[in-house]
């Protein structure tokens, strides 16, 4: 397994935030195609994306807010569709059933009201948990 070193760690840190090469190497005094050749190894990036991940994870709170906004106050669909997919509500795998009609025009509101009511339960509760 291969090491990274202090300034390794260091240029990861000033690419998450932003800065160029060239920035990276004046501040680290090194040649700035060291710094290239750094982002072609495997160590390196392997690394640099572990950071990346931990450099975002706390903002997936605001990342989910956001969409919600998106989805409500913008009407999105497919931002709507994303947060369903991601809280596991809503599959690529379509399953039709077919029911008998129990309402007018075989359209059962009462159900569609329930699945209505369900799903601004969870939505009201995952709220209560981010607070």
């Amino acid at each position: 397994m291969k090491y990274l070193n202090e300034n390794q760690y260091r240029a990861i840190e000033l690419l998450l935030q932003g800065k160029k090469n060239v920035e990276i190497a004046e501040e680290l005094n090194i040649h700035r195609n060291t710094v290239t050749n750094w982002l072609k190894d495997d160590a390196f990036q392997a690394e640099l994306r572990k950071s990346a991940t931990r450099h975002s994870q706390h903002r997936l709170g605001e990342l989910i807010s956001r969409m919600y906004e998106v989805a409500i106050n913008e009407g999105s669909a497919a931002m709507a569709k994303l947060i369903l997919q991601s809280q596991g509500m809503l599959s690529e795998k379509h399953i039709v059933e077919r029911e008998a009609p129990s309402a007018i025009n075989g359209i059962n509101y009462d159900k569609i009201d329930d699945e209505i009511a369900s799903f601004a339960k969870r939505l009201e509760d995952e709220t209560d948990i981010e607070h």
